[in-house]
């Protein structure tokens, strides 16, 4: 058997290396790109804050989703030995999507938020390693110090055009990072419908308050309540979510983070593409230097991750 065959038996077979995982969190980038778009025109059209936005967003998502629950049993989905732990991830989740909702909000160009928000698996990588005890190679500390240079070039901080705003990609990133890092923790311990269930049932509920309580909103401090067009949209951003969610969920069961991460980068060119064509957002070329870097940086602490089992195997033989 040689390498490429034993790899790619590695990835269809192995729980770490999955091809069906790599799927999963492709279709979630997809569903992604089309809420990062979506959530800026709603902003650009209608008056309403990125609070009652990310409410309405994930609350129309859990009605999606209840069929499923209903369908398997409220009861056995919610069954848990780790509710502490699932509640301190989706404080987490929800503190990442409102520094998110709300850069998208002030049109903040969503290829450079998208890029800003890759910095999250260099997160992850390190918290993988001081948390869940992952492997921390010398390829992995390096590619983690060229991926935050990568972020640095892109954020561009010594120029007189650099965005402000950039600060709350990067918290979202930080913040979903530590989601990602306790949702592989419970991957082996809950189902993905449980982990999406509490998602949305404890999620609803905080960005409710959050909205209600909005000190720098400029609508009154009550129910916001949407028209029928811009019920559509938020109907539609529900959608998205529920199946962006699952299928991460479903990304991580089936495979590492490690291995996982690089997948979810398909959404930079897309998300960039989508930019530019509805909101006529350019990016330099400076951009994509500092996104090469990030991702092949990445990238190579995969390859590295995956080729270092397989040398010992064969050697062992």
């Amino acid at each position: 058997m040689n390498r490429f065959q034993y790899l790619l038996k590695r990835y269809t077979e192995s729980k770490e290396y999955s091809l069906h995982g790599a799927i999963w969190m492709l279709l979630a980038g997809i569903a992604f790109a089309g809420i990062n778009v979506i959530t800026p025109l709603i902003t650009e059209y209608y008056l309403i804050t990125s609070s009652w936005i990310a409410f309405y967003q994930y609350l129309f998502a859990l009605l999606f989703m209840a069929p499923f629950f209903l369908k398997l049993g409220i009861k056995r989905i919610l069954y848990t030995h780790h509710f502490m732990t699932h509640f301190w991830r989706i404080l987490v989740a929800v503190i990442g999507i409102q520094f998110w909702v709300y850069a998208l909000s002030i049109q903040f160009p969503i290829g450079e938020g998208v890029a800003l928000l890759m910095t999250s698996p260099l997160f992850a990588s390190l918290g993988a390693f001081l948390f869940l005890r992952e492997r921390f190679t010398a390829p992995r500390v390096i590619a983690t110090i060229l991926g935050f240079i990568g972020a640095i070039i892109i954020l561009a901080p010594n120029q007189k055009n650099f965005n402000h705003a950039a600060i709350y990609p990067l918290l979202a990133a930080l913040f979903w990072a530590l989601h990602a890092l306790l949702m592989k923790h419970l991957s082996d311990k809950d189902h993905p419908l449980t982990m999406v269930s509490y998602l949305y049932l404890l999620m609803v509920p905080i960005n409710l308050f959050i909205a209600l309580t909005d000190n720098f909103s400029h609508l009154p401090d009550h129910l916001f309540i949407p028209n029928i067009a811009l019920l559509l949209l938020l109907l539609l951003l529900g959608f998205l979510t529920a199946i962006a969610q699952y299928a991460v969920a479903k990304a991580y069961s089936h495979a590492d983070v490690i291995f996982i991460q690089p997948f979810d980068y398909f959404k930079l060119p897309l998300n960039t593409f989508l930019g530019f064509i509805i909101f006529g957002w350019a990016v330099t070329l400076q951009f994509w230097f500092g996104a090469f870097m990030m991702v092949s940086a990445l990238l190579a602490i995969s390859y590295f991750e995956i080729r270092k089992p397989a040398q010992d195997e064969v050697i062992n033989r």
